[in-house]
């Protein structure tokens, strides 16, 4: 199962809002996309990406939810009529300004058009 990374990009985020309260924004989209696969092998997450590899499209979240004191799961839905067709194997949480939070990497998954696909992503803090 692939594992959710947070990107250095909102960790600096998170100093700056303690430093001085300001650079958080809410989770609130999720961006799908079919870079996360190369060969035979899922591509290793890079915390340093500010964008997933290669976007195919992107959405308000279905559910927030914090499971516990020390997470929070992002749940995005990929219709029936939406990207029928594509390999769909990463995937990543956003802010409200459109800042990359964190991502996941995973073996393609074809979509198709008499299915919806739902991606939940847990980061853990």
């Amino acid at each position: 199962m692939a594992e959710p990374i947070t990107t250095n990009g909102h960790r600096q985020r998170l100093a700056a809002f303690f430093k001085n309260g300001t650079g958080l924004s809410v989770i609130s989209k999720m961006a799908f996309g079919d870079g996360g696969y190369a060969g035979e092998s899922v591509i290793e997450p890079d915390p340093a990406q500010t964008a997933l590899n290669s976007e195919l499209m992107r959405k308000n979240l279905s559910l927030v939810l914090q499971d516990d004191a020390y997470s929070v799961t992002g749940t995005g839905v990929i219709l029936k009529a939406e990207l029928n067709g594509q390999s769909i194997s990463e995937a990543g949480l956003l802010d409200a300004d459109g800042n990359l939070v964190g991502f996941k990497n995973f073996a393609p998954k074809i979509k198709e058009s008499d299915e919806e696909y739902e991606i939940k992503i847990k980061l853990k803090f």
